[in-house]
């Protein structure tokens, strides 16, 4: 029996005080091993709604995936790439 596994981006949407987190993509796997590569694909070239000029962009690696923070001209914003095993059938 084989497992499907996820990359699932979360990013901060809205502005100001109102910035909220939300699942902004979610894409199955066969195996681990896509997912992962896939997930560190996604951390460098992935393209969020903020900041619209993005000057560099960190990626870290965390358990299960990545946090990458995107700097803007005035903003600094984030979004995680995250692996993970669907769990139960």
């Amino acid at each position: 029996m084989s497992s499907t596994w996820w990359v699932v981006i979360e990013e901060q949407g809205g502005m100001g005080d109102s910035r909220g987190w939300g699942v902004a993509e979610a894409t199955p796997y066969p195996d681990r091993q896509s997912a992962e590569d896939d997930a560190y694909l996604l951390a460098k070239q992935h393209r969020p709604p903020r900041p619209s000029s993005p000057r560099n962009r960190l990626v870290l690696r965390v358990t299960d995936g990545y946090l990458v923070l995107v700097k803007g001209k005035t903003d600094l914003w984030q979004f995680r790439v995250t692996v993970g095993e669907q769990a139960g059938g």
